[in-house]
């Protein structure tokens, strides 16, 4: 490792080239991500890419932040060595110390960004998760409203059924009626022939009517006669 304070100097300012071009693609890169929300889009293979490209640049960033702490310390022995000889000048502390300002500088900037990114990530990931749910809800529902179009489907079909079956009952106790209905004419019909053809039968039976009529009227006749001597001797 150089040791002198130019070498030291060169080596510093190369490193922290380095570390402004990196700053600043890690910088572009969150601001691209953030505009055209590239964690959002619901492309998991460029959401993956985009992560891992922020990683390994981040991780990039933090390696030469510690070679220029490194290469700072250095300077900063090279410059105790350089008092004890009496050789420090005014410019060679203000040098070192705007090296440490920057490099401050530069910890700041990159803890900044990579705070930007981090919210960035929780923000598309929530509004990933959101549009995931989203879509579950909708597919969900879209079953759902299939299984309730079948389910009432089989309802119809069912009272169809059940309609049928009653149609079925009322059919079949109408022929019954009507089947008993026909018997009664028939009965009635040879009561009547079985009259006519035996006159005598017709005067029996008109004489028990008229006896069972004469029988009721005196019952009651005699019922009321009784009911009317039970109140007037009560």
């Amino acid at each position: 490792m150089p040791r002198t304070w130019e070498d030291l100097r060169r080596h510093v300012r190369q490193i922290e080239s380095e570390i402004d071009v990196k700053l600043v693609s890690l910088s572009k890169l969150g601001t691209s991500i953030q505009s055209t929300g590239a964690w959002s889009n619901g492309d998991v293979l460029s959401n993956h890419s985009s992560n891992s490209t922020c990683d390994a640049m981040a991780l990039q960033i933090e390696q030469l932040l510690s070679k220029l702490s490194a290469v700072n310390d250095d300077l900063a022995e090279c410059v105790g060595t350089m008092n004890q000889t009496g050789a420090v000048s005014s410019s060679v502390l203000h040098t070192l110390e705007r090296h440490n300002g920057i490099l401050a500088d530069y910890k700041q900037e990159f803890q900044k960004i990579k705070g930007r990114i981090h919210v960035e990530q929780e923000r598309a990931d929530l509004l990933g998760s959101v549009r995931r749910d989203i879509a579950a809800y909708k597919a969900t529902g879209v079953d759902r409203q299939t299984e309730l179009m079948m389910s009432e489907h089989e309802r119809l079909l069912s009272s169809d059924r059940m309609a049928d079956e009653a149609l079925g009952v009322a059919i079949g106790a109408r022929a019954s009626l009507e089947q008993q209905r026909r018997r009664l004419m028939n009965i009635t019909g040879q009561i009547r022939s079985l009259l006519n053809r035996f006159p005598a039968i017709g005067n029996l039976i008109t004489r028990i009517n008229i006896r069972k009529r004469r029988d009721s009227i005196i019952l009651a006749t005699v019922l009321s006669v009784c009911i009317i001597v039970f109140f007037l001797f009560m």
